[in-house]
């Protein structure tokens, strides 16, 4: 991505966000047109060989260049998932020597954390000792809510709030405008009506995301005119025949399992009365951003509460093993009431104030070398 369209502080140094998602969502993409307008040159990249990772960048561009993690994925799993503890005290060390290089040359280090752990890690004291090392060189970390801070302090075992960065996740409203000739398509395919109270669950099919209890929780609600609508892809490795058996079962489920294209993302939330999502392990969500996006009152655990938003009245909160009683709770509640709230709360939450935060810690790192 260009850094051409300089901003009105004038060109500043160059970031390179790793790795590149952006074929997965928008979010980097439009955090990073926002930052170009702070004055930045931004390039969006795959994560080179774990050793180099860092310094390799110093020389592609300066040695005042700025490296923002986002995932860690690919760029720790070598580490990570190495066979023996041997070769985990290798890449590890190689690690070290990278991000030590790095930062006595200029570089400046930043890391938005999305997440506490890896979903699929297979080994949490591996990574975390890892995460540990990125928070020791990084210069400064992003989270999405203060709560998170806590949060990730508490799981890490150690103090970063001098390093914290606190930006709310933004909103996708350029990303997924309104398509009612779509959402009138879909509701034919899924049969769903405005006469019926739909549920959303949307997003990959993963383990830690709790859809397995939703299923359960929404077959406990009597209601011939409830429906569920689940729409997402399976990560690999994950399979979805119990959802098939599930929906078999309970005809009121809908299936809409597979790649979700980007004119369909926001007819599935109009056809939606509630986004549930209801994650075992929870930092910070996407999903939310969009259900916010969308103005869609919210089923979370409190768990979720981490994220500072949308609070009570915008969604309905329940503690462990007691989603059915959400799903009956919210039903009882002013919704249009929750939807103007959330659609208010979205529209406030913008690109352009995230990237004034985060452009804020870049420019104090680089004085503060």
């Amino acid at each position: 991505m260009s850094g051409s369209d300089k901003g009105g502080h004038g060109q500043e140094a160059t970031v390179v966000f790793l790795p590149d998602k952006r074929r997965f969502n928008p979010y980097q993409k439009r955090l990073a047109e926002a930052l170009i307008h702070q004055g930045f040159c931004v390039d969006v990249k795959d994560h080179p060989p774990l050793f180099g990772a860092f310094f390799r960048q110093q020389r592609l561009y300066s040695r005042k260049v700025i490296v923002h993690l986002h995932w860690l994925n690919g760029l720790t799993d070598q580490a990570v998932y190495a066979q023996s503890r041997i070769r985990f005290l290798a890449w590890y060390l190689l690690m070290l020597i990278d991000l030590s290089l790095f930062r006595l040359r200029g570089g400046r280090l930043f890391w938005t954390v999305h997440n506490l752990i890896s979903h699929e890690c297979p080994d949490h004291a591996r990574e975390l000792k890892v995460r540990r090392l990125i928070t020791r060189f990084a210069n400064g970390i992003h989270f999405h809510s203060r709560s998170s801070i806590d949060r990730a302090e508490e799981e890490y075992g150690v103090s970063l709030k001098k390093k914290a960065l606190v930006a709310a996740h933004a909103g996708y409203p350029e990303d997924y405008p309104p398509n009612p000739s779509r959402r009138e398509a879909l509701a034919r395919e899924t049969d769903i009506s405005n006469a019926d109270f739909t549920f959303l669950f949307f997003g990959n099919i993963r383990r830690y995301k709790g859809l397995e209890s939703l299923v359960e929780a929404f077959h406990r609600r009597p209601g011939s005119h409830y429906r569920l609508l689940v729409a997402g892809a399976p990560i690999p490795g994950v399979s979805t025949e119990w959802l098939n058996e599930a929906s078999a079962k309970d005809p009121r489920i809908r299936l809409r399992i597979g790649y979700v294209s980007e004119p369909d993302v926001s007819a599935l939330f109009s056809l939606a009365d509630v986004l549930v999502a209801p994650y075992t392990a929870t930092l910070t969500s996407g999903v939310v951003s969009l259900g916010l996006t969308f103005g869609c009152p919210m089923v979370l655990p409190e768990a979720a509460r981490v994220y500072d938003l949308p609070g009570d009245a915008g969604a309905e909160y329940f503690a462990p093993g007691l989603l059915a009683e959400a799903l009956a709770r919210i039903e009882g509640r002013d919704l249009d009431g929750m939807r103007a709230h959330n659609s208010n709360l979205g529209r406030s939450l913008t690109w352009e104030a995230m990237a004034r935060t985060i452009a804020g810690g870049y420019r104090k790192a680089g004085r503060n070398r």
